[in-house]
């Protein structure tokens, strides 16, 4: 977010050092200097950006970054206010301009000042810059692997998904019956189908229904399910899907694995797989760089064998599915009807929505859009609610952003839906701000 404010501010630099109005002396050279450095500034942002939100230092570094971002850009609309006049040409052109820059003179003066002042505070963040650049070892062109936001201390509801049960969830009826459909055809070529879809969707339930279901099982021979996430390890998930393959065949993993080099796992694996037919699902896959990782582990034969990804990239979904003659199924969030019918059934406890509360309910639910994590969430928070009390449930409409971030309920899909957010390249941010 303070890149976004940052890059705001550096579009608004260029018309001010072009306008004709004369600078005091040494101004000029100043407020370029503070343009400067904030240019090298937002090159460190984009990497700083999405890390400030599990590093409590580097927050506070870039929150001061945006109050001085916003601060210049104060002093930038007040030149501009005050000396951004138009004196026409020629003589009388002239004489104008001499005489407003007598007028002038004194806030010339202080903004002169301010400039200084804010010079001062950009060498000042500047150098907290170069201790954080040294500190945490970041490079401007770019991080090895961004924070997922998901600290600690909050639950990843992602394995929670796999656990539900089919009776509860709603709206999942089409998409797994053509997944399955894809899956079970009788082409023998390796295909590449990816779920794609923005967090919260219900990618990660319905993919599992899909890999339990029984006509899926019958018709391979090997089954493997990785979560990969962002930060993940390559040796750790192809050690995850050797203990896979092998507790399937109720045998012991090759002896040395733990010691083995990438190349040696992978080996295995293709080793393992050839001549089967086999059902692999990467779980939370989030860049191209992710799925080049591991891509080339499986063989492709001609034994009908399918791999599954689920990720929010819908560039990821396509590259993926395009290279090995798949298809990208682009998850949609519920329907009015679906949306109601979920809704009721988890505030209200299979029993319908009391008249005095359908109009309140019916707003609360428009909220949230059709996305099933919000749905889910919110209404968990309203089944602990008196279910007679209007006044209550009209709070809870009317403080709905203060309850995303106060309470425990809803704070883990903030977290969940801010990946997002902070998974945007830099240049969308500022627009969606």
């Amino acid at each position: 977010m303070a890149e976004s404010a940052v890059f705001h501010l550096l579009a608004n630099f260029t018309p001010f050092l072009q306008q004709e109005a004369n600078l005091l002396t040494g101004v000029r050279e100043e407020i370029q200097y503070i343009r400067d450095e904030f240019d090298r500034m937002t090159a460190f942002l984009r990497v700083a950006d999405a890390m400030e939100e599990n590093n409590p230092e580097l927050k506070v570094w870039v929150k001061q970054v945006r109050e001085a971002a916003y601060d210049i850009g104060d002093v930038l609309e007040l030149y501009m206010l005050r000396l951004g006049h138009r004196h026409g040409a020629g003589f009388r052109g002239f004489l104008r301009k001499v005489s407003c820059f007598l007028k002038t003179l004194k806030a010339r003066h202080q903004i002169a000042s301010e400039v200084q002042r804010m010079k001062s505070r950009v060498i000042d963040i500047s150098k907290g810059h170069q201790r954080y650049h040294d500190r945490y070892g970041m490079s401007e062109q770019g991080s090895s692997s961004r924070s997922t936001g998901l600290n600690t201390a909050c639950h990843d509801y992602r394995g929670d998904a796999l656990l539900l049960d089919e009776s509860e969830l709603v709206g999942i009826d089409k998409p797994k019956s053509q997944l399955i459909r894809w899956l079970v055809h009788e082409d023998p070529r390796l295909k590449v189908f990816s779920v794609s879809g923005m967090g919260g969707l219900g990618k990660t339930t319905l993919v599992k229904k899909v890999f339990d279901d029984a006509v899926v099982k019958n018709h391979s021979q090997s089954h493997v399910w990785i979560t990969v996430s962002e930060s993940f390890k390559i040796d750790v998930l192809l050690k995850g899907i050797i203990k896979q393959l092998f507790e399937e065949i109720k045998q012991p993993v090759p002896q040395g694995m733990d010691n083995m080099d990438t190349n040696s796992l992978k080996g295995i694996i293709n080793a393992f797989l050839q001549q089967k037919r086999y059902v692999l699902v990467f779980d939370d896959v989030w860049d191209i760089h992710a799925w080049q990782s591991f891509r080339h582990v499986f063989p492709s034969g001609n034994c009908g064998s399918r791999v599954v990804l689920t990720t929010r990239n819908a560039d990821l979904a396509s590259f993926a599915s395009t290279e090995y003659h798949g298809d990208v199924y682009n998850l949609q969030p519920l329907t009015p009807e679906e949306s109601w019918t979920l809704f009721c059934r988890k505030t209200f406890m299979e029993n319908s929505c009391p008249s005095h509360l359908e109009g309140l309910s019916k707003a609360i639910l428009n909220r949230c859009e059709g996305l099933p994590l919000a749905i889910v969430a919110i209404s968990g928070l309203l089944s602990t609610k008196d279910k007679s009390s209007v006044d209550e449930w009209d709070k809870i409409y009317r403080s709905l952003g203060a309850e995303l971030e106060g309470n425990d309920r809803l704070l883990s899909m903030n977290k969940i839906l801010s990946l997002s957010y902070i998974d945007l390249p830099y240049y969308l941010k500022f627009c969606f701000l």
